[in-house]
């Protein structure tokens, strides 16, 4: 293939959007060069984001001057952009990756389990012995409050410097009252925090799990899985590499890990009464202990030497220092007698579960009503992991009340502080609140709260979308009931921040809205994750809870709720490339939304059908689709999605091979978008066009188009799109003769098309490798 095939080549391949994120390693010595020449320095000052550690090249013709002015300044640039080509950096399938560092925080007042401790250690030599596709197992189990989450992280953090590709944490929710994690969400985050960018995660589960094992082979890891409800769950998660090692928590033996798999199975037992005295000390003080051993004792006994019991035993006990621990330990009595008198008939929940519900029952009837009413209401939660304003929604308190409530819970143990303003149940804790919720709140209180949870996330969800996707029509929602704050966003980075944080949790609440037939939430919670699901590329989230709120939407028999819900999952397989169930979906979708006299649906489905009758090669079709939505959207005046109209049909037409007339579309869409300030849609259109101009042979107003999407879209972050124009870009500078600037806009697109799994990543390399002999007379220096 010549040069020029090459080229063009890269520039007809299609492209992917997803997130980016950069290595300053390979590009802070560029950055420096650059900014010297071109005297950029503004961004030097700027905060050490992506944008600080590229090079600062603002725009063609700049770097043109400087290359052509300087021949030394170009000898260096080329050279260095040689240097740190990635298909040279490293083999092909062995991309560097990211360190992730998981670990929740260490306990303090960490005690005994030398054992144990020296029974992990081991772990960390068996992987020179083990076979190359083993990955090295301990499965620690015990009963509830044992302390197994602790020894596990304990020893995660003593032993982390063994392990310098990184650690991953997940809790697998197995037990309590939410709903496990599935293995297919779980390799999902692993993925990401690998730095694998949502188009480039498969769908399916054995693809992810085939997947997480070759990024993780001959990788020094630690994978901490906690919580794990059975075998199943835990099996897709395991890597197949020696090198790295596996700790399991279950309150179950997991005997298919220990016979199949070979896992070192740690049963722990509770302390011994010297560590349970120990443990006690740290809390309650050495001088109390020094003045009643034979209370301590007892009290160590009463708390069946779990260190979960012990812990929230001893402060209640430091909570009233003035009290003799033997005055308090009557309490203690009293408890697990009364609850020993109510237990069920025949009921045996073994003696550490009878101890640890003791500890916990002691602790709760010392709450005030207020706290007491929270902690119950919290235990309502699907995943006992919360924000101070969402569980202010929960309680229907205000935000200063419930920060007090939760202090106290914090204080008693009931509850841990795992961020700033995030709050998190243990599952046994959480077990218990909804059990008290369940036993002392009225089905009505129940459900009130429920719903005040999920329309706090759902408002807050809302002011994400619209911060994201500022001109999509947003849809109506519940009325907010009192003492209820969502959250407000400055931008869409704060929006996406948010997002992220929340997403495992707000798809157990879509799935909470289902069980619990609230069902228009159950709806209207994927529809307003529209736009976070469409920026992240997060297809499986995004088709998962929308057939979750297309079964609520029909269960009420909503038919706009339906719509809504079918468009947007018709967009979720136009992700996946199942263009055959996005036209099936949509034209459901458009049925419907003729059918209730919904136009603004009706246009917007029309559209989405053209781009996937496009796709599909039926243009005359999609042209057709494309005409109807427009005079929809301009009947009923939608500005946004009028300028959305036109850039598809100007696809259209460019497919079909009549240039000018796509080029007149492009044009007419731009002028919109630039009246409503849709830099969005601005950067897709002046992409458009410079693709246009270069097949037309208008080459200077190609490049000065694609140069000025390229600024348009690295200015509001679409990394992909920005890569996209500058592979664009590359491709015109290479066919107009300026192989210089050619291979500087290959470059700073190759790093982010690789890590996207873009199909032009490889013709890309080609390109590169295409302009060497241009470039070859500048060897480096010895």
């Amino acid at each position: 293939m010549s040069a020029g095939e090459i080229h063009g080549t890269v520039a007809g391949a299609p492209s992917r959007d997803a997130p980016a994120t950069g290595s300053q390693t390979s590009w802070e010595g560029l950055r420096r060069l650059v900014d010297d020449r071109t005297g950029r320095r503004r961004v030097r000052d700027a905060p050490d984001t992506e944008e600080r550690r590229r090079p600062a090249v603002g725009s063609v013709e700049e770097l043109s001057r400087a290359v052509t002015e300087d021949p030394e300044f170009g000898r260096r640039l080329i050279e260095g952009l040689l240097r740190i080509r990635p298909a040279e950096a490293a083999p092909a399938d062995r991309p560097p990756l990211p360190v992730p560092h998981q670990l929740p925080l260490d306990r303090p007042g960490f005690v005994g389990r030398e054992d144990e401790i020296a029974e992990l250690d081991q772990l960390l030599g068996e992987g020179r012995g083990a076979g190359p596709d083993t990955a090295v197992i301990s499965s620690v189990g015990g009963a509830p409050g044992v302390g197994k989450t602790a020894l596990m992280v304990h020893w995660a953090h003593r032993s982390r410097d063994a392990f310098p590709d990184g650690q991953l944490y997940v809790n697998l929710r197995g037990y309590g009252p939410g709903i496990p994690l599935e293995p297919a969400e779980v390799l999902a985050d692993f993925l990401h925090a690998l730095d694998v960018a949502s188009p480039k995660v498969p769908q399916e589960l054995e693809p992810r799990a085939a997947m997480f094992r070759t990024l993780l082979h001959e990788r020094k890891m630690l994978l901490l899985l906690d919580n794990a409800r059975d075998t199943a769950q835990v099996l897709p998660l395991l890597p197949g590499s020696a090198t790295c090692v596996v700790i399991v928590t279950s309150r179950n033996r997991l005997q298919g890990l220990v016979g199949t798999y070979g896992a070192r199975s740690i049963r722990l037992d509770t302390l011994s009464e010297r560590e349970s005295v120990e443990l006690l000390t740290g809390i309650v003080g050495g001088d109390r202990v020094l003045h009643e051993p034979g209370a301590v004792e007892e009290l160590a006994a009463g708390c069946g030497h779990l260190p979960l019991a012990l812990s929230i035993v001893g402060e209640r006990v430091a909570a009233y220092p003035q009290w003799p621990i033997a005055d308090l330990l009557e309490g203690l009595g009293t408890e697990r007698h009364r609850l020993d008198t109510f237990a069920a008939d025949g009921e045996d929940t073994g003696a550490e579960q009878r101890e640890v519900r003791v500890a916990f029952s002691w602790s709760y009837r010392a709450l005030g009503a207020g706290s007491a009413r929270c902690f119950r209401m919290l235990g309502l939660h699907p995943t006992g992991e919360f924000s101070l304003l969402a569980a202010a929604a929960a309680t229907g308190d205000s935000r200063a009340r419930t920060n007090v409530y939760l202090r106290g819970l914090i204080d008693c143990h009931l509850l841990e502080q795992v961020a700033p303003d995030r709050f998190r149940f243990h599952d046994l804790i959480h077990d218990y609140a909804a059990e008290r919720a369940y036993e002392e709140e009225s089905e009505e209180s129940r459900e009130e709260s429920i719903r005040r949870c999920l329309l706090w996330y759902l408002h807050t969800a809302d002011a994400a979308n619209r911060q994201l996707m500022p001109h999509r029509r947003a849809i109506d929602l519940d009325a907010l009931p009192d003492r209820c704050e969502p959250l407000r966003f400055a931008d869409g980075a704060q929006a996406l921040t948010w997002c992220d944080t929340e997403r495992t949790h707000l798809i157990a609440l879509v799935r909470q809205a289902v069980q619990c037939e609230q069902d228009a939430i159950a709806w209207q919670l994927p529809v307003v994750l529209w736009s976070f699901f469409n920026v992240r590329k997060l297809m499986s989230d995004w088709i998962v809870t929308h057939e979750l709120g297309l079964a609520g939407a029909r269960r009420s028999g909503c038919h706009k709720g339906e719509a809504w819900t079918l468009n947007s999952l018709g967009n979720a397989y136009r992700g996946t490339l199942e263009f055959d169930k996005a036209v099936e979906v949509w034209e459901q979708a458009l049925a419907i939304r003729r059918r209730i006299g919904d136009k603004y649906g009706e246009g917007t489905s029309l559209n989405n059908l053209a781009g996937a009758l496009r796709r599909m090669d039926r243009i005359e079709d999609s042209i057709r689709c494309s005409k109807k939505a427009l005079a929809i959207h301009r009947d009923i005046r939608d500005r946004w999605n009028e300028g959305i109209d036109l850039n598809s049909l100007g696809t259209a037409y460019r497919d079909l091979g009549r240039i000018e007339q796509a080029i007149a579309y492009w044009l007419d869409a731009l002028v919109i978008q630039r009246e409503i300030k849709d830099l969005f849609g601005q950067g897709t259109s002046l992409n458009h066009l410079g693709e246009a101009y270069r097949t037309a042979g208008r080459d200077d107003e190609a490049v000065a188009t694609f140069d000025e999407a390229l600024r348009i879209r690295r200015s509001f972050g679409d990394e992909p799109g920005a890569a996209a124009t500058a592979v664009n870009l590359g491709a015109t500078l290479a066919a107009m003769g300026r192989p210089k600037e050619a291979a500087v806009y290959y470059s700073l697109a190759l790093k982010d098309l690789e890590r996207l799994g873009d199909p032009r990543t490889e013709a890309v390399k080609e390109a590169i490798r295409a302009l060497d002999d241009d470039i070859a007379p500048w060897t480096p220096d010895a």
